[in-house]
């Protein structure tokens, strides 16, 4: 018997207007309950022409409970829905199956007049047979950075052998605690899959975020509680960016539209190739660049272009942050004889703060962001650096994008660099003190199972990912040279040696690599050892219960 589910455009909703709830009050904060259902829940012995009757706490939106509801297996034929002030009645088209459990859900699409939705699904069944199906399913999903619930994320179960890309047996979504539950499901194996379905189309299309389960098979039994272990989001990204737009912003400027954000790893322009699209005369590019606030943009300084129809072939070696190459394919643009002058500004300094003057951490450099590309003497003319002496200091510098410039060697902790950028009125200036070694601490501890294969990731309050390590034969793994501050710790087992977390494969099915987090944040002090108390165990069972409660 194949279970399936009933999609919104399915149903054919029918009756008077949308009632409208007395106004004025208090502001509704309180999602709508389900007040009673009939049949009840868990009746048995349902005769198979019998119609469904819900009725709320308050008034609802209609439309909402249409997108909201699913019932598995779905009955044959359109859905005919009669609304009464706060109670519906569904009438089914044909006759439901001889012994068979059905269970409705209502997600948290569903809410009521004011918009106030469900924070946890909301379900109920009933058997047209003597006996209920009584298994049950649940588990957690947690996102990779800090393992915290993931809420409001469709989870879709499947009979083993059925095509994912097909139609559920059962379905359900993850409450605010990134919990999910199902009851009343058959006592039998499943492959559970968490998945962000975006356009509502039940398929893991590419780039959505999903959480394939911790094994292959999960067993629906009649348990309320049951050693689990987490199921971990994540997104494979595939899609190779594209170019959407290219065009001559003056007669020696062009720019190229990515259909995503894209890094350049050269920016000598000399593996972009710019020719005439009529006789294929070349155009030497001299260099490329992007600009901070906006990096699915490059730019490409060319030799004069003229009115005419050119070709671009892009350089093979641009990338998205999943090192998804660019599409190499001709695009035709055309040129311009327009001219245009940009002279070099000031934009910003990096890092970014109020703090004047700024300490650096280890591996913070102090940076120049501008409008576009300088050459050496043009920035060597407007760029000075002097130590607390006032004494002219010598920098090198380099660029990773062409317009944000690192100044390099300013390492001496005991001076206070001032940093001076002309501008056409006025000079932009900016102080930067190194911090030393009595200003920096380190953090210690242990993660289990030992062994090369472990990652151990320390990131700041923010996520930003400050350094790695591999811990020791003995588990044991050290961070220096951090300055006071609140960090975070992560760990996981990396299986494929990628140096990389990687949540899995739904075809063919690969599960998650282990992974663990710090439970509390720590703050490290200057010239202390911290030491983390408790061992960071990878992979281990998670144990926790869900509640159920009939509605």
């Amino acid at each position: 018997m194949t279970r399936s589910i009933v999609l919104a455009g399915m149903i054919l909703v029918c009756g008077c207007a949308e009632p409208r709830p007395p106004t004025g009050g208090p502001r509704d904060e309180t999602p709508p309950q389900l007040v009673s259902v009939d049949p009840a829940h868990e009746s048995v012995n349902v005769p198979p022409t019998t119609q469904l009757k819900l009725t709320f706490s308050e008034y609802v939106n209609q439309a909402s409970f249409v997108r909201a509801l699913s019932i598995t297996p779905a009955p044959q034929g359109r859905l005919r829905m009669r609304w009464r002030r706060r109670s519906v009645t569904i009438q089914f088209a044909e006759p439901l199956r001889d012994s068979t459990t059905y269970v409705a859900t209502l997600d948290d699409e569903f809410r009521d007049w004011q918009g106030v939705r469900l924070t946890r699904p909301l379900s109920f069944a009933f058997a047209t047979g003597p006996v209920i199906d009584q298994g049950r399913l649940y588990g957690r999903v947690i996102d990779p950075t800090k393992g915290k619930p993931v809420a409001g994320l469709p989870v879709l179960v499947f009979n083993p052998g059925e095509e994912v890309n097909g139609i559920p047996a059962y379905q359900t979504q993850t409450d605010s605690d990134g919990q999910f539950g199902l009851r009343n499901v058959r006592e039998s194996d499943f492959f559970i899959l968490g998945l962000q379905d975006a356009n509502r189309n039940l398929i893991a299309d590419d780039g959505e975020e999903f959480a394939v389960p911790p094994n292959p098979l999960i067993k629906a039994t009649p348990d309320t509680i049951e050693q689990f272990i987490d199921w971990v989001y994540t997104k494979v990204d595939t899609v190779r960016p594209v170019i959407e737009r290219v065009r001559a912003t003056s007669n020696r400027l062009v720019e190229v539209r990515f259909s995503e954000k894209v890094v350049l790893s050269d920016l000598s322009g000399e593996s972009w190739a710019i020719a005439d699209s009529v006789d294929n005369t070349p155009v030497a590019v001299h260099s490329s660049y992007q600009l901070e606030t906006d990096t699915r943009v490059v730019y490409l300084m060319t030799d004069a272009l003229l009115e005419r129809s050119y070709s671009l072939l892009p350089d093979a070696s641009v990338q998205d942050s999943s090192d998804n190459t660019a599409l190499i394919e001709t695009i035709y643009f055309a040129g311009s004889t327009r001219m245009q002058q940009i002279e070099p500004r000031f934009e910003r300094f990096l890092p970014t703060s109020a703090e004047d003057p700024y300490e650096l951490a280890p591996w913070e450099t102090p940076t120049i962001v501008f409008n576009r590309p300088l050459t050496p003497p043009i920035l060597d003319s407007l760029v000075t650096v002097q130590d607390s002496t006032g004494t002219l200091v010598s920098f090198e510098s380099a660029s990773s994008n062409g317009t944000s410039y690192k100044l390099l060697s300013l390492d001496d902790p005991t001076q206070v660099y001032r940093i001076g950028v002309l501008d056409p009125d006025s000079t932009q200036v900016r102080y930067f003190k190194r911090l030393g070694p009595r200003e920096l601490g380190s953090f210690s501890g242990i993660a289990t199972p030992p062994g090369d294969s472990i990652v151990v990731i320390l990131t700041d309050s923010n996520g930003l990912v400050i350094s790695t390590t591999h811990p020791n034969s003995t588990g044991a793994f050290t961070f220096v040279d951090l300055p006071q501050n609140t960090y975070q710790l992560r760990a996981f087992i990396d299986r494929n040696r990628n140096g990389n977390w990687d949540g899995g494969m739904i075809h063919p099915y690969m599960p998650a690599e282990p992974i663990t987090w710090m439970p509390e944040p720590v703050t490290i002090r200057p010239r202390w050892d911290t030491v983390l108390g408790d061992t960071l165990r990878i992979g281990t069972l998670s144990v926790g219960s869900v509640s159920f409660s009939d509605q």
